[in-house]
């Protein structure tokens, strides 16, 4: 997944499954022998409110670097006109 931390990704994803295989086995059990403990469940879901936290400032932390880059990018060719065209006259 581009600009997100692959380890924090990879962990968030393993956690989704596993508690996607318990909410499924708990369906088909009845006496259930993979008792749902609602911590997991809510664990889960902070972890994700997490992930999705990160993730924006991650994309505003891009724009805003693009948006430097840019800048940055016109004032130092516009340098680099003016000492070209002052080595050409001087």
């Amino acid at each position: 997944m581009q600009g997100i931390e692959p380890k924090f990704h990879n962990t968030l994803i393993e956690r989704a499954k596993y508690y996607r295989y318990l909410l499924v086995e708990s369906q088909k059990d009845t006496d259930s022998n993979y008792p749902i403990d609602i911590d997991e469940v809510s664990e889960l879901g902070n972890l994700y409110e997490e992930y999705l936290k990160n993730k924006s400032q991650l994309e505003k932390s891009i724009k805003k670097y693009k948006e430097c880059h840019k800048k940055a990018q016109a004032q130092l060719s516009l340098k680099i006109r003016i000492v070209r065209r002052n080595l050409r006259n001087g």
